[in-house]
């Protein structure tokens, strides 16, 4: 039986070359690099990186777990917008919000190439989103998670809860990942956030994070437990099915030790140190999603009732 071939509908021929302009200043760093090829991969007319069809795959999927009547979707903290022009070719009622200028004035670029509205992005930098209360059936957080702090998170999420009436997708980082995929750099997810601030800026320009408000590395790893603790005042949890995550990465536990194995007369010794977390984790139940280098979790709001409860 011959695969169906796969397609991606958005056109980005324009949008590109404007955010390889606005990136010029960033050219030889890390984040250029990655933010390039993810713009290209997300655009790329064969959809190589299965992009387009995971996409298709976790709406459709959420549509159809909350039997939704409706498409009407927030994806919040669009950036420069190729996820929720996807999401309006694919037959969702979509819209974006951003809190940085120019990256929802390179979206609104991309809608208008798309012969879509560029009023569906919205750039908005205030602690409430200006949506009435159940606008959405769908709200997504893409990669947004890890830019928030927690008293910025803690400020968003009533309003998530608020102008949700459906589902919440939150894909984020893990800090159980081996690789910051911001600067390419292993163990900083692992690492308190002021010694990796500390260890990315001593490793010069080429690890700069420059394209964030601050110029600074604003990244901020939350483990399994973290995010869902943050969210479970407002929202009930479930994990999102295997064939819907994204990136599809095969579901391994983090290593049990650091070290270097030794062969002295043909045996085996290992010099190192142990890690007991792991195993301790393991014991008390944790899904194997939760090691998952990024989460995809998904979140129903609570009623005011379950919330006073």
């Amino acid at each position: 039986m011959t695969e169906t071939p796969r397609h991606n509908p958005i056109k980005a021929e324009r949008f590109l070359s404007e955010l390889k302009a606005s990136l010029e200043p960033a050219k030889g760093t890390y984040i250029y690099d990655a933010c390039i090829r993810d713009s290209l991969e997300k655009t790329s007319p064969e959809d190589s990186s299965g992009y387009v069809e995971w996409l298709r795959q976790l709406l459709t999927m959420l549509a159809r777990k909350d039997n939704l009547a409706g498409r009407k979707t927030l994806d919040v903290g669009c950036g420069t917008g190729a996820l929720t022009v996807l999401m309006k070719l694919l037959g969702f009622d979509a819209m974006g919000i951003d809190v940085h200028r120019q990256h929802v004035e390179l979206a609104k670029i991309l809608a208008d190439e798309n012969s879509l509205s560029p009023g569906m992005f919205v750039c908005n930098q205030g602690n409430k989103l200006p949506f009435p209360d159940g606008s959405f059936d769908i709200v997504t957080m893409i990669s947004v998670l890890e830019h928030l702090d927690d008293a910025t998170l803690a400020a968003l999420i009533p309003e998530l809860a608020r102008v949700c009436k459906g589902l919440l997708f939150v894909q984020a980082p893990n800090s159980a990942s081996l690789r910051d995929d911001h600067t390419g750099l292993l163990f900083v997810p692992w690492m308190p956030r002021w010694l990796a601030r500390a260890y990315v800026a001593g490793r010069g320009r080429r690890y700069r994070y420059c394209i964030s408000a601050s110029a600074g590395w604003d990244v901020h790893y939350r483990n399994f437990d973290q995010v869902v603790s943050r969210f479970k005042p407002y929202f009930d949890f479930s994990l999102s099915p295997p064939e819907c995550c994204y990136p599809q990465t095969p579901f391994e536990y983090p290593p049990a030790r650091i070290g270097k194995r030794l062969r002295l007369s043909n045996r085996e010794l290992f010099i190192g140190v142990p890690l007991p977390w792991r195993q301790f984790r393991i014991s008390r139940g944790y899904p194997k999603e939760a090691y998952h280098p990024y989460l995809n979790l998904i979140f129903r709001p609570k009623t005011v009732r379950d919330r006073e409860n």
